[in-house]
């Protein structure tokens, strides 16, 4: 009897522990696994407001912008909406922050990695630094969720801030983390 529960406590411990333990699959060419978390690379600016209605009958103004990506998706297109960019209106916070929500669309140019995640977070005016975290709502690894990281580089009149943006604009240079995709739970 004694042997018999040490059998099943052994066998349970570990199919809990092989359970919690995640292993990276690497393919045979050195490329992790489909499932494995990804790092997007991109370059983005503003190109222009676009004038949507609410449903209030007035028009607010969203921040366009295009770029490029690299990393997991390379020689790809980067597009995106600003849906909220609001400074902080509290003066006793120092350099400020802005509260950013935004719609991010990547294109890999094989069209094998196409996403669209909505993100939300912030970034501190001071410095430039932003941090926004979100969830891939379309396309390739849909439901996945999604960390973006990226620093401003401010506009410079005589040359472009980013390679590929133009002159007297500024551009942000950032990764995009895309986790796992949850698995269903039943």
């Amino acid at each position: 009897m004694n042997i018999n529960r040490r059998h099943v406590r052994g066998a349970a411990l570990a199919g809990a522990i092989a359970l919690l333990t995640q292993v990276s699959v690497v393919r045979a060419d050195g490329q992790q696994g489909y499932d494995a978390p990804v790092e997007v690379t991109f370059t983005k600016w503003v190109t222009g407001p676009v004038f949507v209605p609410n449903g209030f009958g007035t028009i607010e103004g969203h921040g366009l912008m295009t770029g490029y990506t690299g990393g997991a998706v390379p020689d790809g297109t980067f597009v995106g909406e600003v849906l909220r960019n609001q400074p902080s209106a509290n003066p006793a916070l120092k350099g400020g922050v802005t509260a950013l929500e935004a719609i991010y669309e990547v294109w890999d140019d094989g069209g094998n990695r196409v996403f669209t995640a909505l993100i939300r977070g912030g970034t501190d005016r001071g410095t430039g630094a932003a941090i926004l975290d979100g969830v891939v709502l379309a396309g390739w690894r849909t439901g996945a969720p999604v960390h973006v990281e990226f620093q401003t580089k401010y506009k410079n009149p005589l040359a472009p801030s980013c390679s590929g943006a133009p002159i007297n604009t500024n551009c942000f240079e950032g990764t995009i983390h895309v986790g796992r995709v949850p698995t269903a739970q039943n």
